[in-house]
């Protein structure tokens, strides 16, 4: 029987099943990592926001108070 078509024994089979658990854990890891990452930015980016919300606000009221003057 070529190599391709063999049967694979149950000590091969549970190699196989073991090493691509061990890769879906890895990927598993590095997902939560990303996701970690992510929302990280996702609170720094939504800080940012506030700040320039806040200071083209303060900048449309200087303006409009320039305006008065």
């Amino acid at each position: 029987m070529s190599e391709e078509n063999r049967e694979l024994t149950p000590v091969e089979l549970t190699q196989i099943a073991n090493q691509l658990n061990a890769q879906v854990s890895q990927l598993n890891l590095v997902v939560k990592d990303l996701s970690d990452k992510l929302a990280r930015k996702e609170v720094e980016n939504s800080q940012l926001k506030a700040i320039v919300t806040q200071l083209t606000g303060q900048q449309k009221a200087d303006d409009v108070q320039s305006e008065e003057e």
